[in-house]
């Protein structure tokens, strides 16, 4: 027990130089007594953590040429017994989707995991101490995160295997799954048509490097040429985001627009509260449904979060069970129209 353990931290410790950049895919290691020196330990030892690299696809060992950082890329063959949920933060939306993976990972005998990103600290970190427990099964909301494409790729060749969602990336490493934006803001658009609204207007982030945020705006703009954007709040004034929406609904003048359609549920849901005070307020359509929608009268497109984790699901077990054809994929899940 006592040299798997050492093997291991050996193992953890070079993995851990791989991922820091000290070396790089397709990049020689030192020899393994020079490496074995430098770590301070025996020949042997870093002997039997290369051979656990190796069977792990991270580096390849060639008689007479020494080893090299190899990463795999494909998916990595395992279990589903564990899938860990990383995030950013914690916060209502999230939340619905965490209880509706939950039930889809239970019903196949997984267990599931939350981890949230400590203060501080990068989501690639965050990420790559997953990876040093072996929690190599991870269904990933960035949020507003960014996190690089060679990031991605360091963690698949470490072995991770990836979904990410409610975000879109162009990225061999992780398959995406969100909702279908262009499907949500045109049913949006189209039922507050039915409803009589003769202008349509728009509100939603300013935060455009949230793939969401930006392809929202632009199925809109393409959906409704004549549509104005009425407002773009501040993403870093979260806080403020009632006062925003009031301060809005008591400057808004029905000659703006009769219709507005919101990029997002906590906007809409503000939003819809501060127009509750007006004497004439528009016909209000969000993306998201949140807790008291019906309430107040928002017809929504809510994201469908059982069919997200069934596919975020199938994914993992197409990375871990079928992980030499396994090829990175986008999957955007039509949303559920509630007009009201």
């Amino acid at each position: 027990m006592e040299n798997r353990n050492l093997y291991a931290s050996v193992k953890r410790r070079i993995r851990r130089q791989i991922f820091d950049g000290v070396y790089r895919d397709g990049e020689a290691i030192p020899p393994e007594r020079t490496l074995a020196e430098t770590l301070g330990v025996s020949r042997v030892t870093l002997r039997r953590a290369l051979q656990l690299l190796e069977e792990d696809g991270i580096v390849k060992r060639v008689q007479g040429s020494g080893t090299r950082v190899k990463f795999n890329l494909e998916g990595h063959a395992g279990t589903l017994d564990i899938i860990t949920l990383a995030a950013p933060a914690q916060n209502p939306f999230f939340s619905s989707f965490i209880d509706a993976f939950q039930q889809t990972a239970e019903a196949h005998d997984s267990l599931v995991l939350f981890k949230q990103k400590p203060a501080g600290e990068t989501l690639e970190e965050s990420l790559f101490r997953l990876c040093q427990k072996d929690l190599n099964n991870v269904v990933l909301w960035p949020d507003d995160q960014k996190i690089s494409g060679e990031s991605l790729k360091k963690l698949r060749g470490l072995g991770m295997n990836l979904v990410l969602f409610d975000v879109r990336l162009s990225t061999p490493y992780a398959d995406c799954v969100f909702l279908d934006n262009r499907d949500a803001i045109q049913k949006l658009c189209a039922a507050l048509r039915s409803k009589g609204c003769g202008a349509l207007g728009y509100i939603g982030w300013d935060n455009r490097d949230i793939s969401s945020v930006r392809e929202r705006e632009s199925v809109f703009h393409e959906t409704e040429p004549s549509g104005r954007i009425l407002l773009s709040v501040p993403w870093n004034e979260k806080e403020r985001l009632a006062a925003i929406a009031a301060e809005f609904a008591a400057d808004f003048s029905p000659s703006d627009a009769d219709g507005i359609v919101f990029g997002d549920g906590e906007i809409g849901s503000a939003f819809a509260r501060a127009f509750s005070l007006s004497a004439r307020p528009p016909r209000l359509g969000t993306v998201d449904e949140f807790p008291g929608s019906a309430e107040l009268g928002l017809t929504t497109c809510a994201q469908d979060f059982e069919g997200i984790s069934r596919q975020a699901y199938l994914c993992l077990r197409q990375q871990n069970f079928q992980a030499k054809s396994w090829r990175a994929s986008s999957y955007p899940i039509p949303g559920r129209l509630n007009v009201r």
